[in-house]
Protein backbone atom coordinates (compact mmCIF):
# COMPACT_ATOMS: atom_id res chain seq x y z
CA UNK A 1 0.00 0.00 0.00
CA UNK A 2 1.44 3.32 -1.03
CA UNK A 3 1.05 6.46 1.03
CA UNK A 4 0.89 9.98 -0.24
CA UNK A 5 3.69 12.21 1.01
CA UNK A 6 2.38 15.40 -0.54
CA UNK A 7 -0.90 17.15 0.03
CA UNK A 8 -2.35 20.43 -1.14
CA UNK A 9 -3.21 22.26 2.05
CA UNK A 10 -6.57 23.99 2.37
CA UNK A 11 -6.58 27.71 3.16
CA UNK A 12 -7.66 27.02 6.76
CA UNK A 13 -4.85 24.50 7.13
CA UNK A 14 -2.27 27.09 6.16
CA UNK A 15 -3.53 29.30 8.97
CA UNK A 16 -3.42 26.41 11.44
CA UNK A 17 0.03 25.01 10.79
CA UNK A 18 1.75 26.91 8.00
CA UNK A 19 2.42 26.06 4.39
CA UNK A 20 4.33 22.97 3.40
CA UNK A 21 7.58 23.33 1.52
CA UNK A 22 8.53 20.95 -1.23
CA UNK A 23 11.40 18.50 -1.03
CA UNK A 24 13.47 20.80 -3.24
CA UNK A 25 13.29 23.39 -0.46
CA UNK A 26 15.25 21.08 1.87
CA UNK A 27 18.68 22.65 1.68
CA UNK A 28 20.52 21.48 4.78
CA UNK A 29 21.52 18.04 5.93
CA UNK A 30 19.34 18.49 9.02
CA UNK A 31 16.26 19.30 6.93
CA UNK A 32 16.88 16.34 4.63
CA UNK A 33 17.33 13.96 7.59
CA UNK A 34 14.17 15.25 9.28
CA UNK A 35 12.17 14.92 6.06
CA UNK A 36 13.40 11.36 5.54
CA UNK A 37 12.37 10.43 9.06
CA UNK A 38 8.97 12.11 8.65
CA UNK A 39 8.36 10.08 5.50
CA UNK A 40 9.45 6.87 7.22
CA UNK A 41 7.02 7.50 10.10
CA UNK A 42 4.25 8.37 7.64
CA UNK A 43 4.75 5.06 5.80
CA UNK A 44 3.83 3.13 8.97
CA UNK A 45 0.59 5.00 9.73
CA UNK A 46 -1.65 3.17 7.18
CA UNK A 47 -0.73 -0.11 8.91
CA UNK A 48 -2.14 1.44 12.10
CA UNK A 49 -5.54 2.26 10.62
CA UNK A 50 -4.97 5.78 9.28
CA UNK A 51 -5.93 6.20 5.64
CA UNK A 52 -3.02 7.09 3.38
CA UNK A 53 -4.99 9.92 1.81
CA UNK A 54 -5.03 11.68 5.20
CA UNK A 55 -1.25 11.56 5.71
CA UNK A 56 1.42 13.98 4.50
CA UNK A 57 5.08 14.54 5.30
CA UNK A 58 6.67 17.89 4.51
CA UNK A 59 8.88 20.68 5.77
CA UNK A 60 6.92 23.20 7.80
CA UNK A 61 8.42 26.67 8.21
CA UNK A 62 6.15 27.47 11.16
CA UNK A 63 7.42 24.44 13.08
CA UNK A 64 10.94 24.99 11.67
CA UNK A 65 11.16 21.26 11.04
CA UNK A 66 9.72 18.40 9.04
CA UNK A 67 6.28 17.25 10.15
CA UNK A 68 3.97 14.29 9.67
CA UNK A 69 0.47 15.64 9.21
CA UNK A 70 -2.76 13.75 9.69
CA UNK A 71 -5.91 15.36 8.37
CA UNK A 72 -8.82 14.66 10.72
CA UNK A 73 -12.42 15.83 10.77
CA UNK A 74 -11.34 18.43 13.37
CA UNK A 75 -8.36 19.76 11.42
CA UNK A 76 -4.68 19.01 10.94
CA UNK A 77 -2.51 17.37 13.54
CA UNK A 78 1.24 17.64 13.00
CA UNK A 79 3.94 15.46 14.53
CA UNK A 80 7.11 17.55 14.56
CA UNK A 81 10.46 15.84 14.02
CA UNK A 82 12.49 17.28 16.93
CA UNK A 83 16.23 17.60 17.42
CA UNK A 84 17.96 14.38 18.46
CA UNK A 85 17.30 13.55 22.12
CA UNK A 86 14.01 15.46 22.35
CA UNK A 87 10.44 14.14 22.60
CA UNK A 88 8.23 14.34 19.48
CA UNK A 89 5.84 17.30 19.95
CA UNK A 90 2.33 17.24 18.45
CA UNK A 91 0.71 20.41 17.13
CA UNK A 92 -2.96 21.10 16.53
CA UNK A 93 -4.03 24.36 14.89
CA UNK A 94 -0.46 25.58 15.21
CA UNK A 95 -0.29 25.07 18.98
CA UNK A 96 1.53 22.40 20.87
CA UNK A 97 -0.98 20.06 22.52
CA UNK A 98 1.41 17.47 23.86
CA UNK A 99 4.32 15.20 23.09
CA UNK A 100 4.81 11.52 22.49
CA UNK A 101 6.25 9.28 25.18
CA UNK A 102 9.25 8.54 22.97
CA UNK A 103 12.31 10.58 22.11
CA UNK A 104 14.18 10.95 18.86
CA UNK A 105 17.14 8.70 19.60
CA UNK A 106 18.74 5.96 17.50
CA UNK A 107 17.03 3.26 19.62
CA UNK A 108 13.54 4.58 18.73
CA UNK A 109 12.34 3.03 15.48
CA UNK A 110 10.12 4.86 13.03
CA UNK A 111 7.40 2.27 13.58
CA UNK A 112 7.49 2.96 17.33
CA UNK A 113 7.11 6.70 16.75
CA UNK A 114 4.24 6.04 14.31
CA UNK A 115 2.50 3.74 16.80
CA UNK A 116 2.74 6.34 19.57
CA UNK A 117 1.46 9.04 17.19
CA UNK A 118 -1.54 6.90 16.17
CA UNK A 119 -2.31 6.17 19.84
CA UNK A 120 -2.00 9.87 20.67
CA UNK A 121 -4.54 10.70 17.94
CA UNK A 122 -6.91 7.93 19.04
CA UNK A 123 -6.78 9.16 22.65
CA UNK A 124 -8.07 12.51 21.41
CA UNK A 125 -10.72 10.88 19.18
CA UNK A 126 -9.08 12.50 16.15
CA UNK A 127 -9.37 9.35 14.04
Amino acid sequence: MSTSTTRTPKAADADDIGCCLTVAAATTTREIAELLQARAIARHLPDLGIRGSRIAAALDPAAESAVVRVDSADGLYALVIPPVGQAFPVLYRGRRIGALDVRRVPATSDSTAATHYALFLRDRAAL
